[in-house]
This record gives structure tokens, sequence and C-alpha cells, in this order.
């Protein structure tokens, strides 16, 4: 059994965050970093944007250099999958059969996409993008493809669907909803961005669920719920993720849709903390729980976490964001709009700005083409729930 002061399961950038935040607040001893990933952790925004496209190589998306996990004194171990915790005895068992004896442990273990339950989902060309390795077939596959079906419409799916056409594949959008970001609730927005997808030449499918996916050994085609067929020789889906969580069952960590964890992202277990994508954490500027799936969130929590453990004062407390770029237009979102029962609006995709209003005060916002001074000053108003009313445009 080999004995470490911090554990961390996870690859991903909370995890690096994490570890760079937890040794410059002083925090000592050997760190093991555990991640069913063959790589250290990286980036995960460029995978469907700037890597898929070409413009980034794979140490263009490293969060830090291989180099930076030795000279942190951190023992990296790669490709490798936890199979149980045992906070009683503190260790950390792999399905390798090592086992990890710690003092401290963080949880980062991320999410999985969600998949399709179709015929045929198992096609050679059928996709799902979360890792470097996903998105290096992918790219590799679109290559040689003429059309792509991108099955989603929200960050992944128009994410990709908007890198694969610029490489100058032909893209159809397949998803369920009547809008693009049916998330956001923003119709005037989803307007702005089908007529933007539709004029740089990629087919909506809105309104409509994948039935199949076609082909003998290959995908030649998506079947669509309303008998449509769209000729494909790839195909992405990105319909959301779920959790990492199932190695917790049993541990007596409390989980619920996520790790649960207070405001200084500590468990309900001794020395054990949780962030990034499968922490539900309490927040204070909404007083609510929740869990939040993009990289403004781990960058975030992962470094206010290992500050954190190190014993310095490491604690949620923000506005949260998170973003996306699609053929050169970035949308930011800033708050919570998810119970939002008000809605107001500029309606321009170039200067578009919505402002979400829950018991009458700013939840949220969406924007985009803001300047940066306009952006600080919508996250005041969010975090002082100010009434919709007093607040300047």
């Amino acid at each position: 059994m080999k004995k470490f002061e911090l554990v961390v399961v996870g690859g991903g950038l909370a995890s690096a965050r994490a570890i760079k935040a937890y040794r410059e607040a002083g925090g000592g001893g050997r760190i093991a970093l555990v991640s069913r990933d063959d790589s250290v952790p990286y980036h995960r925004p460029p995978l469907s944007k700037r890597y898929l496209r070409g413009e980034t190589d794979r140490e263009g998306t490293l969060v830090e250099p291989e180099s930076f996990y030795a000279d942190q004194d951190v023992e990296l171990l790669l490709s490798r999958t936890v199979e149980a915790v045992r906070p009683a005895g503190r260790r950390v068992e792999l399905a390798s059969g090592e086992t990890l004896s710690y003092d401290k442990l963080l949880l980062a273990p991320g999410a999985f996409p969600r998949r399709l339950d179709v015929p045929g989902a198992d096609l050679d060309g059928v996709f799902t993008l979360r890792t470097l390795d996903d998105a290096t077939r992918i790219r590799d596959a679109a290559a040689a493809a003429g059309r792509a079906v991108a099955v989603g419409g929200s960050f992944i799916g128009m994410e990709t669907a908007a890198s694969l056409r610029t490489l100058g594949v032909e893209v159809a959008l397949v998803e369920l909803a009547e809008t693009l970001f049916p998330i956001l609730d923003a119709p005037e927005l989803s307007r702005g961005l089908a007529d933007l997808y539709r004029d740089r030449g990629v087919e909506l499918v809105l309104g409509e669920s994948v039935a199949s996916f076609r082909g003998d050994g290959r995908l030649e085609a998506v079947e669509t719920a309303g008998g449509r067929m769209l000729p494909a020789d790839l195909a992405v889906v990105g319909i959301g993720v779920v959790p990492q969580t199932a190695f917790l069952e049993g541990s007596g960590i409390e989980l619920d849709n996520g790790i649960v964890v207070d405001q200084s992202f500590r468990t309900s277990a001794p020395d054990v903390w949780a962030a990034g994508d499968a922490a539900r954490f309490d927040d204070p500027v909404f007083g609510r729980a929740r869990r939040i799936e993009h990289w403004s969130n781990a960058n975030y929590q992962g470094t206010e976490v290992g500050k954190a453990i190190a014993g310095a004062d490491g604690r949620y407390d923000s506005v949260s964001t998170f973003f996306t770029e699609v053929f050169g237009v970035t949308i930011k979102v800033f708050g919570d709009t998810s119970q939002a029962e008000g809605r107001t609006f500029d309606d321009s995709l170039e200067r578009f700005l919505a402002l979400y209003v829950e018991d009458g005060r700013l939840a949220g916002a969406v924007l985009s083409g803001q300047d940066a001074e306009t952006e600080e000053r919508l996250k005041r108003p969010i975090r002082a729930h100010v009434p919709e009313s007093e607040v300047a445009r």
C-alpha cells in the first residue's frame, strides 16, 4: 500500500488547479493524481473548438506542462480506474489491485457523456466527445468525411457542428427541442443562432430525435424519429453528461445528483473534499445547492478547494459564469437562469442581452457582444439580487 498526504481522484482541470493552489498555500507531503485518462490534465473547451479544428496541438490543451507534476512531487497514476473509496480506513482502491492510503482526499472525477440508447449507437463513426482521445479520433475522421451529423443543440453539439463545418464538412444538427440552446429559454438568441448556422451552411433539424444510426459495420446515415434519413460519415452525440459517482456507492459519502459538499467543498466524510463537474455544492449567492458542468466552475472550484485542503480560506463565493463560442460568436451566461420566471432582452446576436428575474430580482444574464465593463457591471446586481428595474443597461 502506498501512502500519500493527498490523493486526488480525477485528471481534469479542477484537479490540476487544486494541486497548484494546495502547494501555493503551503500544503506539503506527497501527492497522488489518479486518472482514468492516459494524459495529464488538459482543458476541455479546445476539444470541440481549436483542437478539433487543428488550430492547436496536444500541448496547447494542457493545463500545466507535464514537468509541473514532477516539480510538485506528484505521482501520476494515469490510465487507472478507482474501484472504491474507504473513508473509515482512509484508502482508495484501484481496479488494478493497487491500494492508496491518504491523509486527505480530493474527489474530482468529472462526468461521463450521455449516450443514445438507439440501434446502431455502437457503429464505427458514432462518437461522443469528452476526452482528448475522443477529439483526436473525431478530427481524424473529419479529415476523410464528407457529411456529419451533430446530435444536440447545446454546448457540445453546437460547438462541434460549427467546428466541423469550418473544416469543410457538410453538417446537419439534430435537436429534440424546437430551438437551439433550449436550456437558456432565450428564443430571440436561438433565432439569431439558427440564422447564423444556416448562413454558414449547417442544416438544422429541430424538434426531432434520433431513432437509429444506420450502416453495415460503419455509419452511413442517421435516421430521425420523424423518418428523415441524414447521410453521414460521422456523428457526434452531445446530449449532456452524468457525474461519475458510481465508485462511491457504499462509501458512506453523501450523494445526491453528484457528491454533496458544503461551501468549503467538504463532503460528509472526514478529510474528504470534492470539486468540479461532480460536486453538488452550496451556492451562497442563490442559497441553494447546485452542480455546474463548465470550465469556469472547475477552474474556480479547483483553486478554492486546493486552498481549503491546505488549511487556507478556500470556499465558494462567486457569481457563476460559463461561455461558449461558435463561428466566432462568444455567448456568456452569468448567475443562475434555471429558476427564473421572467426575462427581458435586447434582440441582436451581435449585441445580445437577456436578463433573468427570480422573485422579482435579477438572478442571471445571457449576453454576447458586450464589453468587459458591462459584464462586470452585470455581476454586481446578480450577487446583490437587486430588482430588475434597477439594473443599468
